[in-house]
C-alpha cells in the first residue's frame, strides 16, 4: 500500500523487519545497477552517542554510477542532491520504506533538462522498492 505525506517522496509499508528489508533492497538494487554508498544505522549512532534507545531507523545512500555521471556532466551542482536517499524505519510494528524522489530533487534545483534522467532513476528505484515490499 502506497502512502505519502508529500509529493516529494514515494513510500510503502510492510511487516518485514527493517534489517531484513535493507538486505533484500541492497540485493535488488544491485541487480538493477545501483549500489549502497552508505548504510547509516541511526539507532546505533543514537545509542552510542547519546545512550538513548529508539526504533530501527536506517538511511541508505543509493547510487548508479552511470546515471550519476550523466547528471554530474550536465550540472556539477547536482551533487547537492546525490546520492539518492532511501529511508527505512519501524514504528508501531510497521516498517516504512521511503524514497526521496529524484524528480523532486531536480525540480528543487530547477534542472529541467535532467527531469527525464531523474524520472528513469526514480522508476528503477520505485520498482526495486515495490519488488522487495511485495515479495514473501
Amino acid at each position: 500500500m502506497a502512502t505519502s505525506l508529500t509529493n516529494l517522496e514515494f513510500a510503502l509499508e510492510c511487516n518485514k523487519p527493517v534489517e531484513f528489508l535493507v538486505q533484500e533492497l541492497t540485493s535488488e538494487l544491485g541487480r538493477r545497477g545501483f549500489g549502497i554508498l552508505s548504510n547509516i544505522d541511526v539507532r546505533k549512532i543514537i545509542k552510542q552517542k547519546l545512550g538513548e534507545e529508539m526504533n530501527e531507523y536506517v538511511i541508505l545512500d543509493v547510487c548508479s554510477p552511470k546515471h550519476a555521471k550523466q547528471a554530474i556532466d550536465a550540472h556539477k551542482e547536482i551533487g547537492l542532491v546525490l546520492p539518492c536517499k532511501i529511508l527505512a524505519y519501524e514504528e508501531k510494528g510497521i516498517t516504512r520504506v521511503s524514497l526521496y524522489k529524484p524528480t523532486s530533487a531536480v525540480d528543487l534545483l530547477k534542472f529541467e533538462d535532467l527531469y527525464p534522467l531523474a524520472e528513469e532513476v526514480e522508476n528503477i528505484l520505485k520498482s526495486a522498492i515495490e519488488a522487495v515490499v511485495s515479495s514473501k
